[in-house]
């Protein structure tokens, strides 16, 4: 997938697994945070209100909204009344730093982050991966015990 950086006025062209930088920050090319989500809900209820999945992402998260870019949404392959959603958290600078990362991390794996049940029903976390930052020695000292996967380039 290539991602150009419209915002931000420049250029960049960007390639998986990177993707632009925020407006208002160096024109280039960052590593985002990847969550994949599965929603309680069915995609025909989510398509309406992905701004306010967005905005609570970003405040369950500590992030501001424009940090939250939300990628795609389908229906679940074994369960098409629930939503699969994937989702970019941006760093605001060139990577997010280690705290940022594990607290992030510790948001959505102990179901710490609230949505709005209403609309989004209950959410389980499919996978949360960040190369931006070696956490999976990070989270192993701090004495979590999730399941990460890494992907490098």
């Amino acid at each position: 997938m290539l991602t150009k950086d419209f915002l931000a006025g420049c250029d960049q062209i960007c390639t998986e697994p990177l993707t632009a930088s925020l407006s208002g920050s160096p024109c280039g090319c960052v590593y985002p945070m990847k969550v994949r989500l599965l929603l309680d809900v069915a995609p025909y209820a989510v398509f309406p209100v992905m701004r306010e999945l967005e905005s609570e992402v970003a405040a369950g998260t500590y992030l501001e909204q424009s940090q939250v870019i939300i990628m795609g949404a389908s229906a679940d392959s074994q369960n098409q009344g629930k939503t699969v959603v994937d989702i970019n958290l941006v760093p605001l600078g060139e990577k997010f730093d280690n705290t940022t990362a594990i607290l992030t991390y510790d948001r959505f794996w102990k179901n710490k982050m609230p949505l709005n049940r209403t609309l989004f029903g209950n959410y389980e976390v499919i996978y949360i991966s960040y190369p931006g930052n070696n956490l999976d020695s990070l989270v192993n000292l701090c004495g979590f015990t999730y399941i990460i996967i890494m992907v490098m380039t």
